[in-house]
């Protein structure tokens, strides 16, 4: 019969919370030091430790060998290390007849009838230790079952992402290979526009030095009446206007378009602008015959900005409207002003603009079709050069057109100004022929320019020295001790900055007037100039007036020290 005192005991075994207290207790009863149950776990194959009792055991190897004994033969005996030390322990192991629970007495060997007792009731305890691992089991299963349901989870959200993602880019090539097309598709206009502007640049270039070199000939020949020699002269000064020209609208372009032009800030009545505009357009317009209708209102109008850069961009239009319309058509110039804004709309009955460039009509070098006669002219930067202007000055410009033959109108809407505007003295320039004789010393490596130059000077009553070199120059410098010096930058021997600054050391020429004569006209050229210690720079091919207008102070320094205006009309762009 088994005590009751057992049966509790194995009653407190069955639970996983009062295990541990419960193989103590049944290793009191039993009398030994200490006993271990294993329940055999079938998913793997082997004993483990009983849920609630210490789950790990030195020498785990031989622990196993010893508990396959015991399950293949019912009991076993060995010495074991049972403890946190490396001692071994004698043990002796009995297993239940199903073989699914063993328990290890530890130390001392119980006595046959308590160990009977406790074999009779290991059944019971392998039992309920099956049911713990099978829960056990169950719970895992469902726990991996929740983690891969987690993971999938992920998963589909990882895959989800990436098919967004892959979309996203799959648009992104798209829209790379839209935009490369469109790239490409505007680096072969661009390449088209470049040859066409090229051969646009030699055309206009070759027109004038066609006249110029027959003029050369009709002189060079004799026997020329004085009469003809005055038509030759105006026809080479024509056509060198022209020349320089088409040289400063592409400087000005360049200079407007990469925002180095410093506009001066002004109030100007826009009445006058346009007057003053109108006056310059006006030799063109009667040329070809225009009838020339203008509209203002009453009211004054003020807008803040240049002066110069406001009738040169009025100006523009107007050429364009009078190059563009067939002899004897119809120009409407008309001014209107609302609260804020000041309209200034150009309207012609002329070519008209192709609707397929009417969206690019305000790019460089864009032009509408060109006859092989090139009777407009132009380089096709103008509309370009007039939009940067008119947007350095917060207003718009817009053009419209009903196609071929319906003429165009374009509209320029600039901010208005409150202020009034301020009365300014304007400047008068000195009377050239009242100019004492002077000595000037003109360098330049270039024998023709500095010749005729020389020519020229002592024809209006100078007294001109030439050099061809710097050190020359330089000797003439301190021989001659010039009133005014004319120096060429591109020196072959010492470069013109260099020469103007030993110069100005020389006691001879320490108050002389040095002027820059170059073809280098940027404003950073300017600035290093004024840095050398010129007083002046003019740009190649010299305008005559200006040079005239400096001489006429008679040699003394007056130093230049703000850009000389730009002159000339803007080029044609359609």
């Amino acid at each position: 019969m088994i005590p009751f005192e057992l049966v509790s005991i194995f009653s407190d075994l069955q639970n996983a919370d009062t295990r541990y207290a419960a193989a103590a207790n049944l290793a009191h009863y039993a009398g030994v030091e200490r006993i271990l149950i294993f329940g055999r776990d079938a998913e793997i194959g082997i004993f483990l430790p009983a849920p609630g009792l210490p789950q790990t055991l030195r020498a785990g190897r031989r622990w196993q060998d010893f508990l396959r004994r015991c399950a293949d033969e019912g009991s076993a005996t060995g010495a074991l290390p049972a403890k946190e030390c490396d001692t071994d322990s004698p043990v002796w192991g009995q297993c239940d007849s199903g073989g699914s629970v063993i328990a290890v007495f530890v130390g001392t060997e119980p006595g046959p009838s308590t160990r009977a007792a406790i074999t009779a009731l290991l059944p019971l305890l392998g039992a309920k230790l099956a049911g713990e691992r099978a829960e056990m089991a169950a719970v895992g299963l469902a726990a991996a079952a929740r983690e891969s349901h987690r993971r999938a989870n992920e998963l589909n959200a990882a895959l989800d992402v990436s098919r967004r993602e892959l979309q996203a880019a799959y648009r992104r090539v798209e829209d790379e290979l839209v935009f490369r097309r469109e790239a490409e598709a505007k680096l072969r206009d661009a390449d088209r526009r470049k040859d066409e502007f090229l051969a646009m640049l030699a055309h206009e270039l070759r027109n004038p030095l066609a006249p110029i070199g027959m003029a050369a000939k009709v002189l060079r020949g004799g026997q020329v009446s004085p009469d003809r020699v005055m038509q030759t002269c105006e026809i080479i000064d024509r056509q060198i206007r022209h020349m320089i020209k088409l040289l400063d609208d592409l400087l000005d372009v360049s200079r407007v378009t990469r925002g180095l032009v410093v506009l001066t800030q002004g109030l100007h009545d826009i009445v006058a602008i346009v007057r003053d505009a109108v006056e310059q357009a006006r030799p063109l317009i009667d040329a070809r015959r225009h009838r020339l209708s203008i509209t203002v209102p009453t009211q004054a109008a003020q807008v803040r900005g240049d002066g110069t850069r406001l009738v040169q961009i009025v100006t523009n239009l107007l050429n364009n409207a009078a190059k563009y319309t067939p002899e004897g058509g119809v120009i409407e110039l008309e001014l209107k002003l609302d609260a804020d804004i000041v309209h200034i709309i150009v309207r012609d009955n002329g070519n008209g603009i192709d609707a397929t460039l009417l969206p690019h009509i305000f790019d460089l070098f864009v032009q509408g079709a060109r006859s092989f006669d090139r009777s407009q002219g132009g380089l096709g930067i103008g509309l370009a050069l007039v939009k940067s202007l008119i947007e350095q000055h917060r207003g718009n410009i817009s053009v419209t057109s009903g196609g071929h033959g319906a003429g165009s109108e374009f509209t320029i809407r600039l901010p208005r100004a409150e202020e009034e505007a301020p009365v300014l003295d304007m400047p008068q320039h000195g009377n050239t022929a009242d100019s004492r004789p002077l000595s000037i010393l003109i360098v330049d490596d270039n024998a023709d320019a500095a010749d005729m130059l020389s020519m020229y000077l002592g024809s209006v009553g100078h007294q001109p020295h030439v050099a061809y070199e710097g050190h020359r120059g330089l000797e003439l410098a301190q021989e001659a001790a010039p009133d005014v010096l004319l120096l060429d930058i591109g020196l072959p021997d010492i470069d013109g900055y260099q020469l103007a600054q030993r110069i100005r050391a020389l006691p001879q020429t320490a108050d002389a007037m040095l002027i820059a004569l170059t073809g280098y006209g940027q404003d950073s050229d300017r600035k290093r100039s004024i840095a050398a210690g010129f007083d002046h720079h003019l740009t190649k091919p010299v305008d005559v007036a200006a040079l005239l207008r400096l001489l006429a102070n008679g040699g003394g320094r007056t130093p230049e020290r703000a850009d000389l205006p730009a002159h000339g009309a803007l080029g044609r762009s359609v």
